[in-house]
């Protein structure tokens, strides 16, 4: 008998999600990791998960940072480390972040994805 929940979820699903719930404010490390591996981590999810952290990161589409003394802080650049930034992140809480760890903001090329996916139907709920 299965759940009825998929064992992998798509990447593109994931960063749909991402850029529609970015748009009403930073997207907290628990939404990227609930929506890439549904409450089931294993060697597969995370794949799928720092895999869309790749894709929005290098398509300039989100960027990770710290909630701050001035607000949203950007981690530094290079961007090319963040992936890896993410993963020791995500180890450190055993993949379980529960409203703590970094979060994301739109860029101007998210927000402009965001709304097309929302004038689509995105659905956030799951």
């Amino acid at each position: 008998m299965t759940s009825g929940r998929r064992a992998v979820v798509s990447k593109d699903e994931v960063i749909r999600k991402l850029l529609v719930s970015g748009l009403a404010d930073w997207v907290s490390l628990h939404g990227g990791v609930w929506w890439g591996t549904r409450g089931a981590i294993n060697s597969l999810t995370k794949q799928v998960v720092l895999d869309v952290l790749h894709s929005v990161y290098s398509e300039g589409l989100m960027v990770p940072g710290e909630l701050g003394e001035t607000g949203f802080e950007d981690w530094a650049l290079p961007s090319e480390i963040w992936v890896i930034r993410s993963e020791l992140a995500l180890d450190a809480l055993e993949w379980r972040p529960m409203g703590e760890g970094f979060w994301l903001r739109l860029t101007p090329l998210g927000k402009a994805l965001g709304h097309q996916h929302e004038a689509e139907g995105e659905d956030l709920s799951d």
